[in-house]
């Protein structure tokens, strides 16, 4: 551990800077920005190397422990990890799969719900019950999920007794898998609220309720989305662990993320402020294009939300771009007037000289669901292989970029089981569901749906407390 321990700051500036105890239980801060450390930690070319020879577990250890303080002992940090990844069914945690001589897949769906979110989430759940137990606390976890988080969240959370959990997600909008992976848990600590409206909606109840500072207080409220620094940290080890697995020295290497609230594909930049050597990210979006269309015109417009088949993207509101944007401008007040035009007209244009430095780091492509079902169907007819529907974005979005780059790296964000109508539909096979998936469906289910309202929310909260 350092001497020297970072401090987390407000995108916005006007929030007392925290510690990193304090920090993963915060939501967005008080002034209504998001939580960032005041510097990027660094890592030698020297340790970067020594990446080769360690196990995922390993490299998390050393990731992690550059963003923590002396509230967290290096033996207790090192058992968090342990016991969080214990549950994955692949010894490596996120696998490689070599494709073609310099394609690869990132497998992330190898945790408890088959998702990404596992390898953030069940880190989380148990970081968070350390602190609460050593304190003797309890507190109210309140996320949205736009099919993903939730489950996570709740599978990570459903034993830890000092939390109680408020998911929210979009009602009939998410795969019935993704839903029954959330309201088949029958614990008296979790409580799935399914709201008319889509995955924005939900998200800005979240935001509203955590910019009301006495009701978060009077309720003790913190947020596991990803607008809670914890996630974003989580995210960044994967990138070191997939380029320790490489020969990629001397090479140009471009990863490609299905991303549509940007945290994912955010942790791939921080890993290059930290000393990694990726060349490029690619933003892979669907129809929802917003993302594409800030880097093509500089200007960043909402549309109404498309349903696709590659729904956990399908949004209009990346949270995580605020991140983003202050720390290529480094301009408080530049956020705050960015973030105010786009709450109140819904569009903000950037000039062009942030949109360059953007691109110095960033491509995009946007897919279209015809693209989708021909790569979900190429893939399993030559390859044999099988990917759901937003990995396939990953894929089409990857191959528009490859060819300019020695290697290609996809970040497989789900099994194909959590969206097992859709690709049995396109591939005339369901041999890739697991056994536990189909127990999942035949279980009971427990949920509230409610109208899309803050108020509404805040009422079963207080009612549920």
């Amino acid at each position: 551990m350092r001497n020297n321990y970072l401090k987390y700051i407000s995108t916005r500036g006007h929030s007392q800077k925290l510690d990193f105890k304090d920090v993963i239980f915060e939501g967005l801060a008080p002034d209504g920005g998001l939580y960032i450390p005041e510097e990027w930690p660094k890592f030698t070319n020297k340790e970067i190397k020594s990446f080769s020879c360690k196990s995922y577990q390993e490299i998390a250890f050393d990731v992690i422990s550059k963003f923590t303080d002396d509230s967290l002992s290096s033996e207790d940090l090192k058992n968090i990890i342990d016991l969080s990844y214990k549950d994955f069914d692949h010894s490596e945690i996120t696998p490689l799969n070599k494709i073609s001589e310099n394609e690869y897949i990132l497998e992330l769906f190898h945790g408890p719900t088959y998702a990404f979110k596992d390898v953030a989430m069940q880190f989380i759940s148990n970081l968070m019950d350390f602190y609460l137990s050593k304190s003797n606390q309890t507190i109210n976890i309140l996320g949205a999920t736009s099919g993903d988080t939730g489950a996570a969240a709740i599978v990570g959370f459903q034993n830890i007794k000092s939390a109680q959990i408020f998911i929210l997600h979009p009602y009939d909008k998410i795969s019935d898998v993704q839903r029954k992976f959330m309201t088949t848990v029958q614990t008296n600590n979790v409580h799935n609220i399914a709201i008319k409206g889509s995955f924005d909606d939900c998200q800005n109840i979240i935001k509203e309720i955590f910019s009301d500072q006495n009701y978060k207080k009077q309720y003790n409220l913190t947020a596991i989305n990803s607008i809670n620094w914890s996630r974003i940290m989580c995210q960044i080890v994967y990138y070191f662990y997939t380029l320790s697995r490489i020969e990629a020295e001397g090479k140009k290497t471009i990863f490609t993320v299905p991303t549509g609230n940007f945290g994912d594909i955010l942790a791939g930049y921080i890993a290059i402020q930290m000393g990694s050597s990726i060349d490029m990210l690619n933003i892979a979006t669907n129809e929802n294009d917003i993302l594409t269309r800030t880097l093509s015109t500089g200007k960043h417009t909402l549309n109404d939300v498309k349903a696709t088949s590659s729904p956990s993207i399908d949004i209009q509101i990346s949270s995580n771009f605020e991140r983003l944007l202050y720390d290529i401008t480094k301009d408080s007040s530049f956020i705050i007037k960015t973030m105010d035009e786009l709450k109140s007209s819904g569009s903000y244009s950037l000039e062009s000289k942030v949109v360059n430095n953007i691109k110095e780091y960033f491509c995009s492509y946007s897919v279209s669901q015809d693209e989708v079902r021909e790569t979900i169907i190429n893939l399993y007819k030559t390859k044999n292989l099988v990917i759901d529907p937003h990995t396939a974005v990953g894929v089409a979005a990857a191959g528009q970029f490859s060819k300019n780059y020695d290697i290609s790296i996809v970040l497989s964000t789900a099994h194909p089981a959590k969206f097992k109508d859709t690709v049995r539909e396109f591939i005339q096979s369901e041999s890739f569901v697991p056994a536990k998936i189909n127990k999942i469906l035949s279980l009971n289910e427990d949920m509230v749906i409610l109208e899309n309202s803050t108020e509404k929310v805040k009422e079963l909260i207080m009612e549920k407390i």
